[in-house]
C-alpha cells in the first residue's frame, strides 16, 4: 500500500498505485485531487514546460524554487511519495 505500507489488496482505478483499504484510498485521492488541482495553475504548467525543455535544470530549480507556487507543488509531491511521520500516525 503506498499510504500505510501494509500488503496491498486493491489498485486505484484512475492511477494503478496499490492501497489496502478504503481509507487508504479516500487519503490518496485526497492527496491526488490537491496535486491536481495544482497541475491546473498554468503558471505552474509553464513552469514545469520550461523545466523540462531548459539546458540547465539544476539552475532552473534553484530559480523556480523561489516561486511560492512552484515550492508549493513539490511540497504536495513530496508528502505522497515521503510522508512525514506525523502524518502517518
Amino acid at each position: 500500500c503506498v499510504i500505510c505500507l501494509e500488503k496491498p489488496k486493491y489498485r486505484c482505478p484512475a492511477c494503478r498505485v496499490p492501497y489496502c483499504s478504503v481509507a487508504c484510498f479516500r487519503k490518496h485521492k485526497g492527496e491526488s485531487a490537491t496535486l491536481r488541482s495544482l497541475l491546473l495553475n498554468p503558471h505552474l504548467r509553464q513552469l514545469m514546460v520550461n523545466l523540462d525543455q531548459g539546458e540547465d535544470k539544476a539552475k532552473l530549480m534553484r530559480a523556480y524554487m523561489q516561486e511560492p507556487l512552484f515550492v508549493e507543488f513539490a511540497d504536495c509531491c513530496l508528502g505522497i511519495v515521503e510522508p512525514s511521520q506525523n502524518e502517518e500516525s
